[in-house]
C-alpha cells in the first residue's frame, strides 16, 4: 500500500505546502486550533479532493497521534461514530471497520480501509514526525450490514509534528471521501467545508480530555 516514498510526501506537506491544482476553498480559526483548507475537482466523481494545513496550538504531537489511533476512545468522542474495531492487525498495518451514522433519513455508511503509520526523526535531536495513511480495502470481502452503504472511494492521511514554537502541533491532512448513494454533490461537498473544521475541533477537545479518559 504504502511506502517511504509515500509518507515522505505527505510529512513534506507541513514545511512547504504543495497546492499545485488546487485552490483555496475555506479557513477556520479559532481558541486552540487554525485550518486552511484548498481543493481539486475530481472529473470522474464529481467531488472533490482536499488538503488541509493547520496547527493545534495547545496540544503536543504525541497527544495527537495517541488519540487519532485509539479506536475505541474515539467511539466516545465522535458522536458520528456507530462502530469502529480492527480487522486484524499485523505488524505493517491495520485492516480497520468503521461505521458512520448519517443524519436520518440517510442511510449509514461503512468502511473497511487498511492503516499504515510510520514514525520518522532523521537524528536524535531533530523532533518526531508522524504519519497515518488510511486508504479504502476496495476488495475487501467483509459482511455488508443490511441498510448500510459500503464506501469504496476513501483516504484520510494525517501527517503531524511539533509545532515551531514547541508547544502545539502542526498538521497536515489530505481527506477523499466518495460516499455512494443518492446523495446530490452540492450536499457532500458541503458536508466537506464544514466537517473537516468541525473533526478538527472535536479531535482538539478530545485531545484536551486524553489524560483523564
Amino acid at each position: 500500500m504504502a511506502g517511504d516514498s509515500e509518507f515522505s510526501q505527505y510529512l513534506s506537506e507541513l514545511d512547504n505546502p504543495n497546492t499545485e491544482g488546487y485552490t483555496f476553498f475555506t479557513k477556520s480559526q479559532t481558541d486552540g486550533y487554525s485550518l486552511e483548507i484548498h481543493r481539486k475537482f475530481d472529473e470522474v466523481s464529481g467531488l472533490y479532493q482536499y488538503k488541509s494545513y493547520g496547527e493545534l496550538t495547545s496540544i503536543d504531537a504525541e497527544t495527537v497521534y495517541a488519540v487519532y489511533n485509539d479506536l475505541e476512545y474515539r467511539k466516545k468522542w465522535d458522536s458520528y461514530c456507530a462502530d469502529l474495531h480492527k480487522i486484524s492487525e499485523t505488524t505493517e498495518q491495520q485492516n480497520i471497520y468503521w461505521r458512520v451514522a448519517y443524519p436520518w433519513p440517510l442511510s449509514h455508511r461503512d468502511y473497511v480501509f487498511i492503516r499504515k503509520n510510520k514514525i520518522f526523526q532523521k537524528t536524535d535531536d531533530c523532533p518526531r514526525r508522524w504519519c497515518i495513511i488510511g486508504k479504502a480495502d476496495s476488495s475487501s470481502t467483509y459482511e455488508v450490514k443490511s441498510g448500510v452503504i459500503r464506501v469504496n472511494e476513501y483516504e484520510q492521511t494525517l501527517a503531524i509534528q511539533p509545532s515551531d514554537n514547541g508547544l502545539g502541533t502542526k498538521v497536515f491532512l489530505y481527506y477523499f471521501d466518495n460516499p455512494g448513494g443518492a446523495l446530490p454533490t452540492w450536499l457532500i461537498n458541503w458536508a466537506a467545508k464544514t466537517g473537516v473544521p468541525q473533526f478538527m475541533k472535536t479531535l482538539q477537545s478530545a485531545c484536551e480530555k486524553y489524560s483523564s479518559k
